[in-house]
């Protein structure tokens, strides 16, 4: 099983939401000191975007996984995750920026690569490879 996980512009873009709803909610817990519940309530949300934003940073979310039994798209923060088996799959295609999976009939599914980012060759060389081990192709060796 390979991950690929989220790239880093858009982990800091999340990071950054984070740490902004954080200083909100601590501001409003200061202002709203006077009454105990309220001031609890937000500080307590401060303190779990700090812990959100920290866990975004440290462990960006997982956005693409292949195995042996398929291809996962989507995940945290992008597009809705789907599984696509190797053999539901007809083709695949690339544009300047997205990846398209075709599943047959009307059925195409397009992913940006921008979310993987630097690791976008490396994506497309792992499923053109698991593809090729699903339909049971092999590299064509010269004897």
């Amino acid at each position: 099983m390979t991950n690929y996980r989220l790239d880093r512009r858009f982990v800091l873009l999340a990071v950054g939401t984070n740490v902004m709803v954080a200083g909100v909610a601590a501001a409003l817990a200061l202002f709203l000191s006077s009454v105990a519940v309220l001031a609890w309530i937000f500080g307590l949300l401060a303190l779990a975007a700090v812990v959100n934003a920290v866990r975004v940073f440290a462990f960006p979310p997982v956005v693409v996984r292949t195995d042996p039994g398929g291809l996962r798209l989507g995940g945290p923060l992008t597009v809705k995750p789907i599984h696509v088996p190797w053999l539901d799959v007809e083709d695949v295609t690339i544009d300047s920026a997205r990846l398209f999976v075709d599943r047959g009939g009307d059925a195409v599914i397009a992913f940006p690569l921008a979310y993987v980012g630097s690791r976008a060759t490396e994506l497309l060389r792992d499923i053109y490879d698991r593809l090729n081990t699903a339909n049971g192709y092999r590299r064509f060796t010269p004897s």
